[in-house]
C-alpha cells in the first residue's frame, strides 16, 4: 500500500507544481475567489470548507485546548482557521512558504485587502453565540497576532531565520500533505512540526485525504495521497497521542479542481 502511494505521488509531482513553484505560480487572489469568496465559496468544494470550520469551532470550544502561544502551520492566504481558536490563547504566530500569501496576509491585517472574510468570523461568533459583534472578533483576532513568519516545512528547522520557544497549541489546515514529497516524507514533517511544541500541547489538524493535486487558476499542484490510517500511524509514530479523530467521504465535487476522496480532522496532544 505504501508503495504503490509513493510510486503515484512521484508520478504526481512529475506533471504538477510543488516545492518553490508556490512562490512563481501561486495566485492568492485567484485562490481566494475560488475556495474563499464565502462559506459556500464559488465552486463545489463548499462542502469541505464548511465541515473545516465546523471542526474549527467543535475544537476550541470546548476549552480544552488553551495556551499562551498558538503557531498556525501554512496559513496561505486566508485566516479562517484560527478565527475560532483566538479565544482560547493570547498570541497567535502565523507562518506560510509563499511569499505573496505573506503579502496578502499583511494587507489584512493592515486592512487594504479587498477580500472580505466576514462570512467566516459570522459563522464563528454565531455558533458560539455569546452575541459578539464579527467585526468585533475580527479585531480581536488582528491584536493577537504577533506576526507572518516565513516556514519551509522541507527544512529541519522550518522557520529559521525565526527562532521561538515551543508552542503550546499548533494549528494547520491543507498544509502538510502539500509539502510532503512522499510518506516518508511527511513523517519527517511531523516530526519537525513535534518539536515546535510543549510536551502536553495539542495540535490540530484539518486535511484532504485521497487527493494528488488540486487546481488554483490554470496551474495544477501536487498533493500527496494519503489515508486516514496513514495520517494516524505517522502522528503516533511520531510522540502524539490522537485524541480526537473524524473523517468525512466527499460529498460530490468537481473532479477538475481536485480529486480529494475525503477530509480528515485530527486533534492530538505531545506525550510527556
Amino acid at each position: 500500500m505504501s508503495t504503490l502511494c509513493e510510486v503515484s505521488s512521484t508520478e504526481t509531482m512529475q506533471r504538477a507544481k510543488y516545492g518553490d513553484d508556490y512562490k512563481q505560480d501561486f495566485d492568492p487572489e485567484v485562490y481566494l475567489e475560488m475556495y474563499y469568496t464565502d462559506l459556500k465559496g464559488q465552486t463545489s468544494e463548499g462542502d469541505m470548507l464548511e465541515t473545516s470550520m465546523l471542526f474549527w469551532h467543535e475544537t476550541f470550544a470546548q476549552g480544552n485546548i488553551t495556551g499562551h502561544r498558538l503557531l498556525d502551520i501554512g496559513t496561505g492566504p486566508t485566516i479562517h482557521t484560527v478565527i475560532s481558536a483566538s479565544n482560547c490563547c493570547d498570541t497567535i504566530h502565523l507562518s506560510e512558504f509563499a511569499p505573496q500569501n505573506r503579502e496578502t496576509l499583511r494587507k489584512w491585517l493592515e486592512g487594504t485587502l479587498q477580500h472580505s472574510f466576514k462570512s467566516f468570523f459570522q459563522y464563528v461568533v454565531d455558533r458560539e453565540g455569546k452575541g459578539e459583534l464579527s467585526s468585533a472578533r475580527e479585531a480581536m483576532l488582528k491584536d493577537k497576532i504577533v506576526g507572518i513568519f516565513p516556514l519551509d516545512l522541507l527544512q529541519a528547522e522550518p522557520l529559521l531565520p525565526s527562532l521561538f520557544p515551543t508552542f503550546d497549541i499548533i494549528t494547520s489546515s491543507l498544509c502538510i500533505e502539500a509539502a510532503a514529497p512522499d510518506l516518508a516524507g511527511y513523517e519527517i514533517i511531523a516530526r519537525r512540526v513535534g518539536k515546535l511544541l510543549k510536551e502536553g500541547g495539542h495540535i490540530a489538524l484539518f486535511g484532504v485525504l485521497g487527493e494528488s493535486f488540486y487546481q488554483v487558476g490554470s496551474h495544477t499542484f501536487y498533493c500527496l495521497k494519503i489515508s486516514g490510517e496513514q495520517v494516524q500511524d505517522i502522528w503516533k509514530r511520531s510522540g502524539f497521542k490522537i485524541v480526537g479523530w473524524k473523517q468525512k467521504s466527499s460529498l460530490g465535487h468537481d473532479a477538475s479542481l481536485s480529486d480529494f476522496e475525503g477530509v480528515f480532522h485530527m486533534v492530538a496532544q505531545k506525550s510527556l
